[in-house]
């Protein structure tokens, strides 16, 4: 069936008109539209370019490897400046384990006051070496070795002598190989007493 399609009237034609005038017009292709323009950002932001650096101040960062030999004296002579602090280092550990022993041989002495013993002599072992009395760093592991195998009471006179050898090493002969040489009998002697006593357990 044939749709006949009827003609604008005149007053039809005239609206359409006077529209047409306001409506704008239809594109014909996505390629006439308007593109999206990318704004300068460089009025909102001023960069400025990097400053050279001075050749001088170029060359001053610039990290040389140290000298090993340099290095070595260098480490040397900061042991040196602390080695006048040793002494009153090792004169206060030690009087640290004299106190936790006496404190251990009270009456009502607990295995805490036992353990204090044992830190301090643990400390002072570490220690020792570093500071120049190798002999008291060993007395000091061998009464380690002792008090772990003690409980409260027992061995009283084997720690005492463990103290008071470390005592002597200090304040009678001092730090150094001397030290180590004149005490190397009674190190002996106080570790063999207590390998002893541990094993028989």
């Amino acid at each position: 069936m044939l749709v006949t399609v009827a003609p604008q009237t005149r007053d039809e034609a005239m609206i359409s008109k006077l529209f047409g005038k306001f409506l704008p017009a239809n594109k014909s292709s996505s390629a006439d539209a308007k593109q999206v323009q990318t704004p300068d950002i460089s009025r909102v932001i001023k960069i400025r370019p990097a400053e050279p650096v001075p050749e001088a101040e170029a060359e001053a960062d610039i990290v040389h490897s140290a000298d090993p030999a340099d290095m070595a004296d260098r480490a040397e002579a900061a042991v040196d400046s602390l080695s006048g602090q040793f002494e009153a280092w090792m004169t206060a550990d030690l009087d640290k384990l004299i106190t936790a022993w006496t404190d251990a041989q009270s009456a009502d002495a607990t295995p805490e006051a036992y353990r204090a013993v044992f830190t301090a002599s643990h400390n002072i072992h570490g220690v020792a070496g570093s500071y120049g009395y190798p002999a008291i760093s060993r007395l000091c592991g061998s009464l380690c070795t002792l008090l772990g195998d003690t409980h409260p009471g027992e061995n009283s006179a084997l720690i005492n002598l463990h103290i008071e050898a470390c005592r002597a090493a200090f304040v009678g002969v001092g730090s150094g190989d001397s030290a180590a040489s004149v005490a190397d009998a009674v190190c002996d002697a106080l570790e063999q007493t207590v390998a002893a006593k541990t094993a028989s357990k």
